[in-house]
């Protein structure tokens, strides 16, 4: 049975750099390591996943490159959906997390943080009412192209914040700690009958 690898990219910020929260309105490209791990998903992928039907990306750099940089490896180019965008941070972005509690806004960083709450006043975009079928809408279409008779396995590339909200769409937990994927980490679904899944890999590295 093919799967469904769930990719996040790697890293934007270099060592001693003070992590922000880089959203969808915050376009920044990968570091040399970011770029390196790209490199390091994509030989894992060749050598454990290959052939290769279909590799999806967000539309932001970071997860392009990415995907160029699997594209150029296992020779199967790749698509842009706008589904797998990370989520605009709204109030939070581009600000570190010293920055958003200095603000007033520990309380709720906290409870997005530990439990995944989504912060109503803050902003974020799009809805997470509009999140979450974005997300079911993808994982329906992936489901059904793995289905197909001869699919091959199929690549998503995208960041922490929506991966994040797919395990609580596979899982039904909300989306804490345990829910999130470290930059240049991987995910492995398996199509069961239905249109369910299974979690075969969460939050690995090559």
């Amino acid at each position: 049975m093919p799967h469904l690898l769930l990719v996040r990219h790697g890293n934007t910020f270099e060592k001693g750099q003070t992590a922000r929260w880089v959203g969808a309105r915050t376009d920044m490209n990968l570091t040399e390591e970011g770029a390196a791990q790209g490199e390091a998903i994509a030989t894992m992928t060749l050598a454990q996943f290959a052939p290769i039907g279909g590799i999806m990306a967000g539309p932001l750099l970071r997860t392009r490159r990415f995907a160029e940089s699997l594209a150029r490896h296992t020779g199967t180019g790749f698509t842009i959906d706008e589904r797998l965008t990370e989520i605009d941070f709204g109030l939070w972005e581009n600000k570190s997390s010293e920055e958003i509690v200095a603000e007033g806004y520990g309380a709720a960083l906290e409870a997005w943080e530990k439990d995944g709450v989504w912060p109503e006043d803050m902003l974020f975009a799009p809805s997470l009412e509009k999140l979450e079928k974005n997300i079911a809408g993808f994982l329906a279409e992936q489901h059904k192209k793995l289905s197909a008779p001869g699919a091959l396995n199929r690549v998503a590339i995208t960041s922490n914040g929506l991966l994040r909200f797919v395990y609580k769409a596979l899982t039904g937990q909300a989306p804490g700690p345990d829910a999130k994927v470290k930059t240049g980490a991987y995910c492995v679904l398996r199509p069961l009958v239905e249109a369910r899944w299974a979690i075969e890999a969460w939050n690995k590295r090559p």
